[in-house]
């Protein structure tokens, strides 16, 4: 059943929204205007040199793609799946919620310990 022009007609706007956002980012990333030198580490004495490399910064980046990732599919798999047009997002996963909040205490743990050993 579908709902007339108008929905159509925002799903498009937002998908090409979407898409131009990540064309932007990647050409930026490409020409060397957006940087990831630095990501993952600091420079905590402000030489310009990475002295601290932080693994939790690391393990949150992956977990919260993977999370990402994984609920485009379910969502992916649920639109096919059904025969009528999604109307809303399927649920989070309760086990996905888990992950994440387990990730971000991480991070948060590491980032608060450095805090506290550098006074």
């Amino acid at each position: 059943m579908n709902a007339g022009p108008i929905p159509d007609l925002l799903t498009f706007i937002l998908l090409t929204w979407l898409i131009g956002l990540a064309a932007v980012i990647v050409y930026e990333f490409v020409r060397g205007r957006i940087w990831f030198r630095g990501l993952f580490t600091t420079d905590v004495d402000g030489d310009g040199i990475a002295d601290e490399f932080h693994p939790e910064r690391v393990q949150l980046l992956i977990m919260s793609l993977c999370g990402i990732v994984g609920y485009a599919m379910m969502t992916m798999e649920a639109a096919s799946a059904s025969n009528a047009t999604l109307t809303v997002l399927p649920d989070i996963p309760e086990e996905l919620l888990m992950i994440l909040g387990a990730s971000n205490t991480f991070y948060l743990s590491g980032k608060y310990g450095r805090m506290l050993q550098r006074g």
